[in-house]
């Protein structure tokens, strides 16, 4: 069997950087020429393509990922809970284009990409000023840290400016798509914790290689993604590799759409493949979950991919990723014309359907009332029940909810706040000058469900309000106590905080920076009921009506 240069090359031969004209020439200053037909990039434009690329995809779309929601959104077939659901992410999308809220609370941990050509030239501190300039960006745009360092084996602390940025830098395959040898192609994305924590990879049999059985195993992955990682998502599924950490390299190389040119079939010589008809059925799927764009529905995916990779024969590798509606990606390019950023959407507006569509059904909530009253009202509804909350919440995820698990094993009071008010799990960007809050929406709902017994047994976050689905403990344990949760539109926090946040204070931990206990007011904010207090769940019904 002949070699190839893309087979000896791999996955990085076959990359898919799209066309010219998806990119912009930026102001940057560019590659200088050097003997032997060379090129040499200073550090500081590599530092200031990474700050303008991270400002860029914290507040921007992908012209893709937008016209995908746009579509979700006026398509007249779809569910009414999609089609809010997807108008509401444009919205979203058209407040973070003004530059002021990013586009999701949790602006990510910042990746990079790189493939650099044989005969282009940096002074060999490319991750040095790549970190640089994201961290530049993470402080002058107000993006949040969520960074955490270890002090010791269990202890750990926020690094305080979203650093170490993670970067995977190679070699450019000669002559591939990955890069010509004078150029240096990157692709930068930031990876929020709700959907990186959706990624599983297991070692399967071969016997596994069977229709059948692989659609099965793929069905039970796909219905256990949730609504918690923000879709509508691209589900990536890779099988194969001949190490496991091939396989998640590859499924993140997918998610960022880097192998979208891979071929659909192959001869058996080693060469990745990328298959139309799986991911059809993954999209198929998807579908039938019933889950949707979070609400309910069928728009659980916007896009999928199906890769293949070669194997040693004993084993079989599967992994599966997705990336969240907010499909935080810009690719770039160096070279000797200059440095190119792709393209985003500057105007999401524009997708929007003429009519807007509304949440069916809407039942305004008054958050302010006592908390058991609040709790008996929402006692009444179904679960799936459509609502708009006004009032006062307190806000505290993994780190304040570690602080009363403490207070409890004490033998201390839990703080009254707990008894008075709703918690809603979340943590905002920090605030830029003159506004009430920075970006704000619902953190996933199951990280702090191994609290909820302890807290509910003592009439403490009766009403809780976050993203996606709980486990069946977290359900009975609200069920018992009588309480409710309730869950926002994931992946829209830029509108959120500029349309129904009133006022946001720090109450309590102050130390724990973006995780500390605030006292927030909103108005009329979004939400559906999906754990009422008789412990059923909206999400476990619609898996057993499947």
């Amino acid at each position: 069997m002949s070699e190839t240069p893309h087979r000896r090359a791999g996955l990085d031969g076959l990359l898919d950087f799209g066309s010219p004209s998806d990119y912009r020439k930026l102001g940057i200053e560019g590659p200088r020429a050097e003997p032997g037909g060379r090129l040499f990039l200073p550090s500081a434009s590599l530092a200031a393509l990474a700050e303008l690329a991270y400002s860029e995809i914290a507040f921007r779309l992908p012209l893709d990922q937008a016209a995908g929601i746009g579509r979700i959104a006026c398509d007249m077939s779809a569910s009414e809970a999609d089609r809010f659901v997807a108008a509401e992410l444009l919205r979203n999308a058209a407040v973070a284009a003004e530059g002021a809220y990013p586009l999701c609370q949790d602006t990510g941990s910042a990746i990079v990409h790189g493939w650099k050509g044989s005969s282009f030239l940096t002074d060999g501190r490319d991750e040095e000023a790549l970190a640089q300039g994201a961290g530049r960006a993470y402080a002058e745009r107000y993006l949040r840290r969520s960074q955490m360092g270890p002090m010791s084996f269990l202890e750990e602390a926020n690094t305080g400016d979203n650093l170490p940025l993670l970067a995977e830098l190679r070699i450019a395959a000669g002559g591939a798509a990955g890069g010509a040898d004078r150029e240096y192609r990157l692709c930068f994305s930031a990876k929020g914790g709700g959907s990186a924590n959706r990624t599983s990879l297991s070692m399967e049999s071969p016997a596994l290689l069977e229709s059948g059985a692989l659609e099965a195993r793929i069905r039970e992955r796909i219905t256990s993604l949730g609504a918690s990682g923000c879709p509508p998502y691209r589900i990536c599924l890779v099988l194969g590799g001949q190490s496991p950490d091939e396989a998640l390299r590859a499924l993140a190389l997918a998610s960022l759409g880097l192998l979208d040119r891979l071929p659909a079939r192959g001869e058996g010589s080693g060469i990745a493949l990328r298959d139309p008809e799986w991911e059809a059925k993954i999209l198929e799927i998807a579908a039938a979950s019933g889950v949707g764009a979070q609400f309910g529905g069928s728009s659980l995916a916007l896009a999928a991919r199906a890769i293949r990779l070669p194997r040693h024969a004993a084993s079989l590798p599967l992994a599966m990723g997705v990336a969240c509606s907010a499909h935080r990606r810009a690719r770039a390019f160096v070279s000797a014309e200059g440095v190119f950023l792709e393209r985003m959407e500057g105007d999401p507006a524009r997708l929007l359907p003429a009519s807007l569509p509304l949440l069916p059904g809407a039942r305004r909530v008054d958050l302010d009332r006592p908390l058991p009253e609040l709790a008996r009202e929402l006692r009444c509804l179904e679960p799936g029940s459509f609502l708009l909350l006004s009032g006062t919440v307190v806000t505290a995820r993994d780190k304040a909810h570690a602080r009363f698990r403490a207070l409890v094993e004490s033998g201390a009071e839990l703080p009254d706040y707990l008894m008075r008010h709703p918690v809603f799990y979340a943590g905002p960007t920090e605030a830029a000058p003159g506004k009430a809050s920075g970006s704000f929406g619902p953190t996933t709902a199951g990280r702090m469900d191994g609290f909820m017994p302890m807290l509910i047994s003592r009439g403490a976050s009766l009403v809780s309000i976050a993203k996606g689905g709980r486990s069946p403990d977290a359900a009975r344990a609200i069920g018992e106590g009588g309480g409710a949760y309730l869950a926002c539109v994931g992946g829209a926090a830029a509108l959120a905080a500029r349309e129904h946040v009133v006022s946001s204070e720090v109450m309590d931990y102050p130390e724990l920076g973006m995780e500390a206990v605030r006292r927030v007011v909103l108005r009329e904010l979004p939400a559906m009921l999906v754990v009422d207090g008789r412990g059923r769940d909206f999400y476990a019904l619609l898996k057993a009506s499947r």
